[in-house]
């Protein structure tokens, strides 16, 4: 029998000696003798000496033997286990070894040594040993598997080795550790013993290391206690790193980039270098300085005034990694978005609707808009601009504005009116159906929404029920808009909401090929309703604005590795994207690989694998529609200063690190450590601690019992 901590063993025997001692001392006498001569002497205690007999045998016995069986028990025995020859010589260990290729590994230096610690790695095996190599960055990707690696002779190894060496090359994507490491750890545990015979399973992490590195998913559930981790770090010729990332800004009209210092960097000034859509600079370099661990916001303008050269990117100069120093930007055209007015320029009279227009308009945070009066108050008219695409009407259109209405309606704009009066509505009869008439309505005390379509777009937001209550609403007057069937069936036009008698109150009418007037039968105002001082007024106009002039959706801002579906951006099952690095995929390629049919083409997902920009065409009924895509590096990949490396150890792995895969393994050391592994398997298997300890433990109460028994009778004969 062996002991993994021969310490205790000494200590136990040790301490067997104390209970001998004390049944050596001579106690005090057990019967008190009551003297009348000697009633009224000063009592004192005897005198204790050594004795040579020793009372109560088995009692001391049973101490020593709970004190040995204790030490025992906490020195951890076992046994060695003979092991055939034949058995040795098949018995295997397992390895996967898993190669960081995540963004971060690409800086200076870095490549050399992943290269030696694969070798190094593979130079350590036997024979019969197993081999899986595996890469990963978001996800894992398996180069080589074990299957494999048995079959094969040893010059075909050898060229599998050097195959993964050579092809090798980081992708732009993140570090998910956590992942990989539970599903190769998983493997190995999985793994067949009685196939491979396998003795050890051995995972070797080659890794950078860095702190934004994902660990989440080892944070839950337990590893395998059959899979030991050897982790061998990775470091760049030189420390620290800044990176530069895109921050969405709440204003369209300005381009706002964080600027963020690894904890480990020296340097602390840098500049910021805008480019042109061809690549060269555009302006004047912008000076950032940055202390390490920390990180600064910086607003770029939008384009170079005096070259006249928008702005699409911007490059870090001083970086010694620069990986992660270039992005790309969302062109900004025209930031501002104009819409125009017909009727009273009244800015201040709580009684006319562009009061309330200009309050609702203002008040949009997702961005800037500017409400332009066509009829100034001076008599002047001007004519609709052309890069208005909404126009609210809320009085009687002069006849001098009708072409430019006309126009702006041939330009797919939206023509919003609220009429006061009936001759409001009939000042636009050439834009309405042939057969159409409007009347003032009779209304009793007030009228209401009886009726409203949450299907049609307009009304599309309140479709909720915590928003499509409209019943507190009262109008008071309105016009009644008479419609014939035969219009409908034309398909001129179509009915939004009624109001409780049932008249129209929102109705949709299309002017030419793509013109549209929404006609109210009321105006907001509070001579004609409670619409205005309604908190549903507020998103009903934001919402009119939005179908008429849509929020920039031909430029949607990604992370490299997010996946996507083309055919949805573009609604389209026909799409080709075009690819930073000048290539191009489309529907078809995608359908083939998947072997699907091409109506699959609309729901066929791409993963963004690269940073850059992404241009996506689709052809629809319309025609052709691009969406521009904007794939940055994910910002956890700048964080490059190194982990801890007992992190892995807090999260309950049992690491043995090796720091860049440089230091010469000591034989002796090594032969040493293996043979403590070896007797440290031999004793969590055996366990004769536990039936130590509680043999220790029944000596001890059996003890505990005597004793008791013990003073009880002398106690009795006492008395």
């Amino acid at each position: 029998m062996e002991f993994l901590t021969p310490l205790f063993a000494a200590l136990g025997v040790a301490a067997a000696s104390i209970p001998v001692v004390l049944h050596m001392l001579r106690r005090a006498p057990t019967q008190n003798m009551p003297f009348s001569l000697v009633r009224f002497l000063k009592p004192s205690r005897p005198t204790m000496t050594k004795r040579s007999n020793i009372e109560h045998w088995p009692l001391m016995l049973l101490r020593i033997l709970a004190l040995v069986l204790i030490g025992l028990a906490f020195a951890r025995p076992f046994v060695r286990e003979v092991i055939p020859l034949d058995q040795q010589d098949s018995a295997v260990q397992s390895v996967t070894i898993l190669i960081d290729s995540s963004a971060s590994m690409r800086r200076d230096g870095i490549y050399d040594l992943v290269q030696a610690a694969i070798r190094e790695t593979v130079d350590s095996l036997g024979d019969q040993d197993l081999l899986t190599i595996a890469t990963f960055s978001n996800y894992s990707t398996t180069l080589i598997t074990r299957e494999k690696w048995q079959t094969a002779t040893a010059d075909e190894r050898a060229a599998m080795v050097t195959t993964v060496i050579d092809r090798y090359e980081p992708d732009w994507l993140a570090t998910n550790t956590g992942a990989a490491l539970r599903i190769a750890a998983d493997e190995l545990a999985q793994e067949s013993t009685e196939q491979f015979n396998v003795k050890d399973r051995r995972l070797v992490l080659i890794t950078d290391f860095q702190r934004g590195s994902n660990l989440d998913e080892l944070k839950t559930g337990n590893w395998p206690a059959s899979v030991a981790v050897e982790l061998k770090t990775v470091a760049p010729t030189k420390k620290g790193n800044v990176g530069v990332s895109f921050v969405k800004d709440r204003r369209a009209d300005r381009t706002r980039v964080r600027v963020a210092s690894a904890g480990d960097s020296v340097q602390q000034e840098f500049k910021l270098q805008p480019f042109g859509t061809d690549g060269t600079p555009v302006g004047e370099s912008i000076t950032v300085t940055v202390a390490p661990g920390q990180r600064r916001s910086l607003i770029l303008p939008t384009a170079d005034a005096a070259a006249g050269k928008a702005i699409v990117g911007v490059e870090l100069l001083g970086d010694e990694h620069p990986f992660d120093n270039v992005i790309d930007l969302p062109e900004t055209e025209n930031p501002i978005v104009k819409v125009a007015h017909i009727g009273p320029s009244m800015f201040n009279d709580p009684e006319s609707m562009r009061y309330y227009l200009q309050r609702v308009l203002a008040g949009n945070v997702e961005r800037d808009i500017n409400l332009v009066d066509l009829i100034k108050d001076d008599g002047v008219i001007l004519p609709i601009p052309d890069d208005v695409k909404f126009v609210v009407v809320t009085d009687v259109v002069p006849d001098g504005l009708l072409d430019s209405v006309a126009a702006f309606l041939s330009r797919s704009g939206t023509l919003l009116v609220a009429p006061p009066s009936v001759d409001a509505v009939k000042s636009l009869q050439k834009f309405l159906p042939k057969h159409f008439d409007v009347q003032e309505a009779d209304v009793d005390e007030y009228a209401m929404l009886g009726y409203i379509d949450y299907q049609h777009p307009l009304f599309s937001t309140f479709s909720d029920a915590r928003f499509a209550d409209f019943s507190s609403i009262r109008f008071w007057r309105h016009r009644n808009l008479v419609f014939s069937e035969e219009d409908r069936q034309e398909g001129d036009w179509s009915t939004v909401a009624k109001f409780d008698s049932g008249l129209p109150a929102i109705v949709e009418i299309s002017v030419g090929d793509e013109g549209r007037l929404i006609l109210f039968a009321t105006g907001w105002h509070p001579n004609d309703s409670q619409l205005a001082l309604s908190t549903r007024f507020p998103p009903l106009i934001t919402r009119v604005l939005s179908l008429a002039s849509p929020l920039q959706k031909d430029q949607v801002i990604q992370t490299v590795g997010d996946v996507i579906r083309p055919g949805e951006l573009v609604s389209s099952k026909n799409w080709t994207m075009s690819l930073p690095n000048g290539s191009s995929q489309t529907s078809a390629d995608v359908v083939t690989e998947l072997g699907a049919d091409a109506d699959a083409g609309q729901s066929a997902t791409v993963t963004l694998k690269e940073p850059g920009r992404y241009t996506v065409t689709g052809t629809t009924e319309d025609g052709e529609y691009s969406v521009s895509l904007i794939a940055g590096l994910s910002t956890a990949e700048s964080r490059t200063e190194m982990l801890p490396v007992g992190q892995l150890q807090v999260l309950g792995i049992g690491v043995e690190s090796i720091d860049d895969g440089q230091s010469e393994p000591d034989a002796a050391a090594d032969e040493t450590k293996a043979g403590q592994l070896n007797a440290s398997d031999l004793e969590k298997k055996q366990k004769w601690w536990r039936w130590l300890l509680l043999a220790g433990l029944g000596c001890l109460v059996v003890e505990s019992i005597w004793a008791s028994m013990i003073e009880r009778r002398q106690t009795a004969e006492a008395a």
